[in-house]
């Protein structure tokens, strides 16, 4: 009640997503006027990334960007279960988001099904450490039931990766309109991105995704 009694007062609503923005319409009455804005630069603005990236002989994937359980983790893991005789790395950022013990019950489960093919990561790294962490990546699975995840998933389709996300959640829309192609996680394959799919994305993540865009946007706002 809180919540709708605040967001339907709002004048105004900054996001990219703008299925986010529908939605606080549909939850909560909202009224304001949406602007198309991709906020800031950190992690919302595509920078090209070194493209040369060191040589790996096995398919590496990335399952979900945090420990939150909202990541579904063990779903995915488990769908992967057909895929680990293959010749495969799994990669699990579990560095912030923990709850209750979330992130334990995920490297257990990894260990125990994937042996040492399962590298969960419990550091943090730098900015420069996780952008070149990311263009050694194959195969993203984001199985997220809301948006999230998105600093991810943009950097990670700008350096021409396969991203497999939820088709029924705003941030796939918010891609599929920008003619970024993604997978869904209901059909998970381990088939390399075709290299022309590949450049397409990246071009339209750049195209989108940089501080010129940004700056446009946030003028038009001002200046509303």
């Amino acid at each position: 009640r809180l919540r709708h009694f605040v967001i339907r007062r709002m004048g105004h609503f900054i996001t990219y997503v703008k299925g986010d923005y529908e939605l606080a319409q549909r939850w909560y009455g909202a009224k304001g006027i949406w602007h198309n804005c991709i906020m800031y630069p950190s992690s919302s603005c595509y920078q090209a990334c070194m493209r040369s990236q060191a040589l790996h002989d096995t398919l590496n994937i990335q399952v979900g960007n945090s420990a939150d359980s909202t990541n579904n983790h063990l779903e995915i893991l488990e769908r992967l279960l057909p895929f680990r005789e293959q010749n495969i790395r799994i990669f699990v950022p579990l560095s912030y988001g923990d709850e209750g013990g979330y992130a334990a019950r995920v490297v257990d489960y990894g260990k125990r099904h994937f042996g040492e093919k399962f590298q969960p990561i419990l550091e943090f790294f730098t900015l420069e450490q996780y952008t070149a962490y990311l263009a050694q990546i194959d195969v993203a699975i984001f199985n997220h039931r809301r948006q999230q995840g998105m600093g991810n998933i943009i950097t990670l389709l700008g350096l021409g990766k396969k991203v497999y996300m939820r088709s029924d959640v705003t941030s796939w829309a918010t891609f599929s309109k920008l003619g970024v192609e993604l997978y869904d996680v209901k059909s998970i394959t381990l088939d390399p991105i075709d290299v022309k799919i590949a450049e397409q994305n990246s071009q339209r993540i750049a195209d989108y995704f940089n501080e010129g865009n940004l700056c446009r946007q946030w003028k038009n706002i001002y200046e509303y």
